[in-house]
């Protein structure tokens, strides 16, 4: 009988203590209000709310950041006869404007710096064109193209 008294003893203990731990649910009618938190600083310095988002600038949301330079190169084809005339095309997404274009043909020629150029291959050969694109922002992304001419 003791051990069932003391047991009985200790739960009702146990219960009577977690009741004001702010567990359980809220009264019916009523909705559960959040914790308090201070933003008050001590005395002589101004307060800083708390922020939602690692890295958050004060004052400027997601939506008014820039979203990444992504850059994919394309071509109207990839393979044919010497001379070979290919269209590139320079597939950009996101980025600060204004963006800078660096098209390398691989063939010894001079690099190009439109978003779209032309070029001819003489020779016949394996090559691999280089594209890289950077924005005001100094953020940079880059894609290659394989080209097989015979």
């Amino acid at each position: 009988m003791r051990i069932l008294g003391c047991s009985a003893l200790l739960g009702t203990f146990v219960a009577l203590s977690l009741t004001g731990c702010g567990g359980g649910e809220a009264p019916k009618g009523e909705t559960p209000k959040p914790a308090a938190t201070s933003t008050t600083a001590p005395t002589g310095q101004q307060a800083t709310p708390p922020t939602t988002a690692q890295g958050a600038q004060a004052g400027q949301d997601d939506e008014d950041l820039p979203a990444p330079l992504l850059v994919w190169a394309d071509s109207d084809t990839d393979e044919g006869k010497a001379p070979l005339t290919i269209q590139f095309k320079a597939d950009v997404e996101g980025g600060t404007p204004p963006l800078t274009y660096a098209w390398k043909f691989g063939d010894g020629t001079a690099d190009a710096s439109d978003a779209n150029p032309k070029h001819t291959f003489e020779k016949a050969g394996k090559y691999r064109v280089d594209l890289e694109v950077k924005d005001s922002g100094g953020d940079s992304d880059s894609d290659y193209l394989e080209i097989d001419v015979q």
